[in-house]
């Protein structure tokens, strides 16, 4: 059923029919033409309002195409509801009411608030056979997703008597991604010189790729008796080295405990200060991307599609730095986490080696224990101290 309908005060409607049945009969005594008409109107008025209280809205249809609308904090948008009357009645007094989480809120338009949610009302007609756009101006206030909670319509009657109230029961595929404001965390740049073995070319890596030779070079003592390329060496006879392109893996992966380890109960305990990681790691993955520096995210969260935990696979570009800024949209304390070293064990089995790994959030001492095996593997480990002001990142030196 896409509507749940209550109608109130169609009782009037009736006790109406029954009034003008009352005047007929007076008339057939009375001989009164003015009963007559009387008693024949307020009986067609009445049946009429009962039938327009029992059909309308059995047909209205509102559009619930998916949209996904991406805002800055203080940035605006419209919403917009579309609104379809395939029945031949028309809704002159209709009123939308909209129940919408309040990271958003409707610009120069009366609102009730509560601590979650905005709730406003849009009047409306629509005549039969007709299709509407609602729109409203929405504001962006604070890092979340809001999405609408609930729709209802309120009709009053055409004809005077009572009026129907009806709500929207599917799932509606509407939602604003308000993404965090990126608090700029210094020192960034440190993390740029950290590199291993890799595919990405640098000219000034120590390292090479042993299955990209780029050509050859005169051969000088120093160089390896395997690097001598003994085709070119016969050609120009004269010994040629073989010279292979310099490449290094520039990559960072991102660890994002959100479990305090003070609490003990299982799946409870989400750390509170949510707003300023989620700033902080935006700065840092616009960083990245603007310097060609692929990423990944884990974030200690139990997600319902995945067995473990939250993980953004690496990639980079702007198509994945969206997906990175989609995730710490979503972040709240309502969320189910995991124990430190279970999460870690996870990161440490998935991640993808990547020679700098940036921890966030509280380590217990085996949260340390876990970090410690991936400094074993060569990884350099660092500490961002989240703060909504003056974030800082150091390196931890070997557990």
């Amino acid at each position: 059923m896409i509507w749940s309908k209550q109608i109130n005060g169609d009782k009037n409607s009736g006790i109406a029919a029954i009034f003008g049945i009352i005047l007929l009969f007076l008339s057939f005594y009375q001989h009164s033409y003015v009963l007559s008409f009387s008693g024949t109107f307020i009986l067609v008025i009445g049946w009429m309002s009962h039938y327009y209280l029992k059909q309308i809205g059995n047909h209205l249809v509102l559009g619930n195409e998916k949209d996904h609308i991406r805002l800055s904090i203080g940035e605006e948008n419209l919403l917009s509801i579309k609104m379809t009357q395939r029945s031949w009645l028309p809704i002159f007094r209709g009123r939308l009411k909209v129940k919408i989480d309040s990271s958003v809120e409707p610009v120069n338009f009366p609102t009730e608030r509560s601590e979650r949610y905005e709730m406003f009302t849009i009047p409306f007609h629509i005549r039969g056979k007709e299709t509407i756009q609602l729109t409203l101006p929405i504001k962006a206030v604070s890092r979340g997703v809001a999405k609408i909670k609930s729709l209802e319509l309120s009709i009053d009657s055409f004809f005077g008597f009572g009026s129907v109230e009806m709500k929207y029961n599917p799932y509606i595929h509407k939602e604003f991604i308000i993404y965090p404001t990126p608090v700029i965390v210094p020192d960034t740049e440190r993390l740029i010189s950290t590199q291993s073995q890799g595919d990405y070319p640098v000219h000034t890596s120590l390292y090479e790729h042993l299955l990209a030779p780029i050509g050859t070079r005169d051969y000088v003592y120093s160089d390896s008796f395997q690097r001598i390329n003994w085709k070119a060496s016969a050609k120009t006879q004269s010994l040629q080295t073989k010279v292979y392109e310099r490449t290094a893996h520039f990559s960072w992966t991102f660890v994002i405990n959100l479990r305090d380890p003070n609490i003990t109960k299982q799946h409870w305990g989400t750390i509170e200060n949510l707003e300023s990681i989620a700033s902080n790691i935006a700065y840092l993955a616009q960083f990245a991307v603007k310097k060609g520096i692929q990423f990944e995210l884990f974030i200690n969260l139990r997600m319902a599609s995945q067995t473990a935990m939250y993980h953004l696979p690496i990639g980079g570009g702007a198509n994945h730095l969206a997906k990175a800024l989609d995730i710490l949209s979503r972040l709240h304390r309502r969320w189910t986490t995991l124990p430190v070293t279970k999460f870690l064990h996870f990161v440490d089995k998935q991640n993808n080696n990547s020679p700098v790994i940036i921890v966030c959030g509280p380590l217990s001492e085996d949260g340390y224990e876990s970090i410690s095996y991936m400094q074993k593997k060569g990884q350099r480990v660092y500490l961002l101290k989240d703060d909504a002001i003056n974030p800082s990142i150091v390196p931890l030196g070997r557990i």
